[in-house]
């Protein structure tokens, strides 16, 4: 049996546009991602595959599950062997040119989570965004925004381009998340990604505590509420991950996950030196609907329902 069989037997079916997305067979949204065997290229079965609303329905078959259910299927050892990522050394990674991340902080008029921002928070609300943030509109889809991921060094890492509806300000995910990554895009090859936190720039700047969230989006939205306080975001449920948190030694820190994810995060933070001590806010928690936890809320989709920016002290939500 070659190598590749090992690696490779079955595998979630690969990302394609033109096509929408499974029906998850627990949420019955079409946000389900099938497994196929590469050997025959058909589906191991309709109930094998993942859904990508993870923190709200987490539904995951392995093929390995599915057949330990109804046999078959070659034996175990030939599932998912570990394959090691190539390690990057800490002072080799890409980046992107400084100059094209700046050409993109612009036409905010055609930005729709920029447009969503100014009619619900205000113009001054928007400035803010964009000057400290950076920013950028992209072409990739149109109305799409870019949240640069930029060091403390001033370097752009990378760039996640995400669509959002701008009247409601939520992400476009019908028929599937309009998610996509800068080094992505065809002008980059053979890019060393190396990520960093969104927000990072603004560490080195400013002594005050380091408020840590999920979503690039709420990181902004909450920074206009609380000042006092320099907001991150780690892009992503499962990305409060040591590599990207070294910039974060000696500060204090306050996590703010979403709703469902508390358990989650106080265990990631556990094993994690530089987050030995920070601290965990269940304030959403305690003053939230069962609804809202079922929706996974988070402190930005709480914020953005007041009815005006007013300033909060961040340590009066822990």
């Amino acid at each position: 049996m070659n190598s590749n069989f090992l690696k490779y037997r079955y595998t979630l079916e690969t990302y394609d546009p033109n096509i929408k997305k499974h029906v998850c067979p627990a949420c019955g949204k079409r946000s389900f991602v099938r497994y196929i065997d590469v050997e025959t290229g058909e589906y191991v079965s309709t109930e094998v595959g993942r859904c990508d609303r993870e923190q709200k329905c987490g539904y995951h078959k392995r093929p390995r599950d599915f057949f330990d259910e109804h046999g078959g299927g070659p034996r175990k050892e030939y599932f998912f062997p570990k394959v090691r990522r190539k390690s990057i050394p800490e002072d080799h990674y890409s980046v992107v040119a400084a100059q094209l991340a700046k050409d993109t902080m612009t036409a905010y008029e055609r930005n729709n989570l920029m447009l969503f921002i100014k009619a619900r928070l205000g113009k001054d609300a928007l400035q803010h965004v964009i000057s400290t943030y950076r920013i950028g509109t992209c072409r990739f889809w149109p109305g799409s925004t870019i949240f640069w991921q930029q060091d403390c060094e001033g370097r752009f890492r990378t760039g996640k381009i995400m669509l959002y509806n701008r009247e409601n300000g939520h992400r476009v995910k019908d028929p599937v998340s309009k998610i996509m990554w800068v080094h992505k895009l065809p002008m980059f090859s053979d890019f060393h990604l190396r990520q960093c936190l969104f927000g990072e720039h603004l560490i080195k700047c400013s002594d005050k505590p380091v408020a840590i969230v999920e979503s690039e989006k709420t990181a902004i939205i909450a920074s206009l509420f609380f000042p006092d306080a320099i907001w991150v975001a780690t892009g992503g449920l499962n990305n409060l991950q040591g590599e990207k948190l070294q910039s974060l030694k000696g500060r204090e820190i306050i996590l703010f996950p979403d709703l469902g994810a508390e358990t989650k995060w106080i265990m990631q933070a556990d094993a994690i030196p530089c987050l030995k001590n920070a601290k965990v806010s269940t304030w959403l928690m305690k003053h939230s609907t069962q609804a809202q936890k079922d929706d996974g809320l988070d402190i930005g989709d709480w914020l953005t329902g007041l009815p005006s920016v007013k300033s909060f002290r961040v340590r009066d939500f822990l």
